[in-house]
């Protein structure tokens, strides 16, 4: 067998999502050695798209010949251009996109990237002034992915299309789902984002060139949000923060940071440390009951409840998950109510969870911020925060396998249950800041806890929640309870419980107006 193989660029894998089979692509070319008897690659970054490649001749006494991407669905960041000069000399120079005029002279290899009325992108060459001008003869490749945008994030099973280095048997295991596809720009969103483009002129000074740049320079981005150190909870100085939510996904891959950082390299002033952080979720956990006249509508409880869970969801994708997007109890109340013509009205009870991950080794401060008022109605209340399950040691050296965090006018405590009685623990496990829904565990290390992370729920103070910062609120089906309230007269009392609209009910009695839970 060779010492080496070589993945080339472009070299076609296969994955489904949704049942739809979708073509991905290396970005670059790989050598590999053998080890053992094996090729192994590793950080291959895989790119959705078909790649096309569109070749001109240049003819510079057509005023009118332009060179374009006739597929709309280019991914520009993947455009490769290349000037061969003629048919018989095969030599070619490669094209760099123009982002600053004033570097750019008469010989430079440059061209300028722009989208006609019909809404295919265009390259366009210098005058000889502004970048080196083609001559009639040259050849003009163009060469591009064609993508399928936003469908293809999650994908994150793949096959070789077919062998590699003339070996057929390929595994491949994923590292991260596929995430960062987007559609194309619509014309609000341009007419939005070229303002603030300009206004950067290729520095990063202010927080809003940051963010123009970021959003020009690195695809795959539903939202961004920058803001200087100054503005930290624990105030930062001489850094600026950058947060961006992936399209498809909640997190940022390792090449997205990467990427983001190489965007704001060139522009940063010297003195500013750029430090990019992941987005921080909130969820809100909804519990509705919505009212309902079955004499209105053929469709069942189960079925308007499916329906209710999904005006949810289209909720959050049209007013939430962008940095700054508000929760507005009226506007969400309002879109429940035009779920179906038999909805009369809702009552929804807004909680919100935010989770950390504590380490079971060592003595640890955290800090779980809200940054929203906890509603705390009187210094007795003691149900404005609750958590998820852990276990914990007592400063007796006794272990409780199930306790639970609560608060007590302002303090923190550790408790478990004896039956319906709480047992404190710990009276002095924290403090909780009700003003700002900060909540600052001090010296805590539980012996483990339930699921990936524990998470804090609070109460909030008021319906209207403001993210701020890297802060965006996610609604999960896993997080919603419907209840059915039909109003129309005498009827069954049906109880059942899902996440999904999906309905597994009893009969348990009768009422006058009948409540059905989902």
């Amino acid at each position: 067998s060779p010492a080496t193989i070589t993945i080339d660029k472009h070299t076609q894998f296969s994955s489904s999502v949704n049942g739809t089979s979708y073509v991905f692509c290396t970005s670059n070319s790989h050598t590999i050695t053998v080890d053992d008897g094996n090729y192994i690659a590793s950080g291959v970054e895989l790119t959705q798209g078909i790649p096309l490649t569109f070749r001109y001749t240049a003819n510079t006494s057509n005023t009118e010949q332009k060179f374009v991407l006739p597929n709309a669905n280019t991914d520009t960041d993947s455009l490769t251009v290349t000037i061969q000069e003629s048919t018989i000399d095969t030599n070619t120079a490669v094209y760099t996109k123009a982002t600053d005029i004033t570097t750019i002279n008469s010989t430079s290899n440059v061209y300028f990237l722009s989208e006609d009325t019909s809404g295919q992108f265009r390259v366009d060459f210098g005058d000889g002034v502004l970048g080196r001008k083609p001559v009639t003869g040259n050849i003009v490749l163009l060469a591009a992915l064609v993508t399928e945008g936003a469908d293809v994030n999650g994908a994150n099973t793949f096959s070789a299309a077919g062998s590699i280095g003339g070996y057929n048997e390929i595994s491949v295991a994923t590292s991260n789902a596929a995430v960062g596809g987007t559609d194309r720009e619509t014309i609000d969103q341009i007419k939005f984002n070229a303002p603030k483009n300009y206004e950067a002129q290729n520095r990063a000074v202010t927080t809003d060139d940051y963010k123009s740049i970021i959003e020009r320079d690195v695809s795959g981005l539903d939202s961004v949000s920058v803001w200087g150190g100054q503005d930290n909870d624990v105030p930062q100085y001489g850094k600026v923060f950058i947060s961006a939510k992936p399209a498809g996904a909640t997190s940022l891959s390792i090449s997205q940071i990467a990427a983001i950082k190489s965007a704001v390299s060139s522009y940063n002033v010297l003195a500013i440390t750029p430090e990019v952080v992941d987005p921080d979720i909130i969820d809100l956990v909804l519990s509705l009951t919505v009212k309902y006249d079955s004499r209105l509508t053929t469709l069942s409880s189960g079925r308007i409840a499916e329906l209710v869970i999904d005006k949810i969801q289209s909720h959050k994708t049209n007013n939430l998950l962008k940095f700054g997007s508000i929760f507005r109890y009226s506007t969400f109340s309002k879109d429940i109510d035009a779920t179906e013509t038999s909805v009369i009205n809702n009552l929804t009870t807004i909680r919100a969870k935010k989770g950390f991950i504590p380490s079971t080794t060592a003595n640890n401060t955290y800090t779980v911020s809200f940054n929203n008022a906890i509603y705390n109605p009187s210094t007795t209340y003691d149900g404005a925060v609750s958590s998820t399950a852990f276990s914990f040691t007592d400063a007796a050296g006794t272990t409780y396998e199930t306790c639970y965090f609560d608060d007590l006018n302002g303090v923190l405590r550790i408790y478990y249950l004896s039956g319906s009685d709480k047992i404190v623990l710990s009276d002095s496990a924290g403090i909780v800041t009700y003003s700002n829904g900060y909540i600052s565990i001090s010296s805590f290390k539980p012996n483990s806890f339930l699921g990936s992370t524990l998470d804090f729920t609070i109460q909030p103070a008021v319906n209207d929640l403001i993210p701020v910062r890297s802060q965006i609120f996610e609604i999960s089906n896993t997080n919603i309870t419907v209840t059915m309230q039909d109003d129309a007269g005498t009827g069954t009392t049906v109880t059942s419980t899902s996440s999904t609209g999906t309905v597994s009910s009893t009969t348990t009695g009768t009422s006058t107006g009948s409540s059905t839970v989902y």
